[in-house]
């Protein structure tokens, strides 16, 4: 039996669970910024580390162990999204962020800190795909472009803010993430959970993550939504090492305080806009593609730009972030059955994720020569556009999709009909 959309805007307790979801993804992004607004007073008070080399080495290294964090709780917290429900998930896995994110406060160990940091990324990496799979179970199309949008919105206000907060001190920025987290713990009593997940049958297999690679079509599938992201990816991992090459006369500490904020306008502006794109052309792919495009030339630019556009370009930048992921998690979201849903997103997103560990990884080897750091990029930027091009030209729309299957046990087929 079909089951009919919820009326969103004469139910209560949706409006709740809408206003729940994007607080907490608030405190996710909030969570994701942090390191980055504050990594370089964290080494110095904490660690004292005081060379640029040696802080953008340490900085890299953390985040990798970050983002892989991110990559098992993402995948652990998905399955289980799938077999006890979305919102069990979201809501015990900010309890799990905000006890790491208080204890951080307190070590001047770097290994204990890495740890931490991994802990954080586990809690809080199931937050975004889980919180987009109840908005798009819960809504039809439109609304689903709509409060997905609103989602990152609240996001992107949660980055500003702890950017903000960075001014003031590291110490607050922790503590804020780690209390507000507890709080959204005990208020997500009140969540809803999804009729799809609920209407569903108790001997239905739910949560194989092996489906998703069962046989050539499925894999296929997987990589080309997941090509699909890491423009993404290759952007949150570099952009912070780009001061660094522009001639930028104040310190590093405030380039990237300065970076971010702008990065956030630009977030803004992409994550509005994507919500008008998609819903007047009922098609996904059509903001991805503009986002390749303005990929593709804002990039590769940055070592031509002097230190009096230093801000609009950061604005250029926020604007391949916002819309993308906003964009991507829905089409991830409508390819999948809705005993598979929460696993492939979270999965997808986790991949995506650990692609940075890679970028990471190519960046560190790239600084070792920094006359030849713009040639690097330039080249990385041009295989990542053709990528995504050739994942693109492959993706068929599901704007419209019906959002209430499920997945065989052979083939995950309904990517994008």
């Amino acid at each position: 039996m079909k089951t009919e959309p919820l009326d969103f805007q004469k139910t209560k307790k949706y409006k709740l669970t809408m206003i729940l979801l994007c607080i907490g993804y608030f405190i996710d992004f909030y969570d994701l910024t942090i390191f980055s607004a504050s990594y370089v007073d964290v080494f110095r008070d904490s660690f004292n580390i005081y060379e640029k080399a040696d802080i953008q080495q340490l900085y890299l290294k953390i985040s990798s162990f970050y983002t892989l964090g991110i990559f098992c709780g993402a995948i652990f917290f998905g399955i289980m999204g799938d077999k006890i429900g979305r919102t069990a998930m979201i809501r015990y896995c900010i309890l799990i962020y905000s006890v790491a994110m208080i204890l951080s406060i307190f070590t001047t160990s770097i290994t204990l800190f890495t740890i931490l940091r991994f802990i954080s990324g586990a809690g809080l990496a199931a937050e975004f795909a889980t919180s987009s799979v109840l908005i798009n179970e819960l809504l039809p199309s439109k609304s689903a472009a709509k409060y997905t949008s609103l989602l990152y919105f609240c996001g992107i206000l949660g980055g500003m803010t702890a950017t903000y907060l960075g001014s003031i001190s590291w110490q607050m920025m922790y503590l804020f993430g780690g209390l507000s987290g507890i709080i959204l713990y005990i208020a997500r009593k009140k969540i809803c959970e999804s009729i799809l997940f609920l209407n569903l049958n108790k001997n239905i297999a739910k949560g194989n993550p092996f489906q998703l690679f069962h046989g050539i079509p499925n894999i296929l599938k997987f990589l080309r939504l997941l090509f699909l992201i890491i423009p993404f990816n290759f952007l949150i991992s570099i952009m912070f090492i780009f001061p660094r090459f522009m001639n930028l006369s104040t310190d590093l500490s405030v380039s990237n305080k300065t970076l971010l904020t702008g990065f956030f306008i630009g977030n803004l502006i992409s994550t509005v806009s994507c919500n008008l794109i998609i819903n007047k052309f009922k098609d996904f792919r059509i903001f991805v593609l503009i986002n390749i495009i303005i990929f593709s030339i804002v990039m590769p630019s940055f070592i031509f730009i002097p230190e009096k556009l230093f801000f609009p370009y950061t604005i250029l930048l926020g604007l391949l972030g916002g819309g993308l992921p906003t964009v991507w998690i829905q089409i991830v979201v409508k390819s999948y059955g809705t005993n598979l849903r929460s696993t492939a997103a979270n999965t997808l997103f986790a991949f995506g994720r650990l692609s940075g560990i890679l970028f990471n990884t190519i960046i560190g080897f790239c600084l070792v020569t920094p006359e030849n750091f713009h040639f690097s990029v330039t080249i990385m930027v041009v295989i990542i556009m053709i990528i995504v091009l050739i994942a693109l030209l492959n993706t068929k729309n599901n704007y419209d999709v019906n959002m209430e299957y499920l997945e065989s046990k052979k083939l995950v087929a309904n990517s994008s009909k």
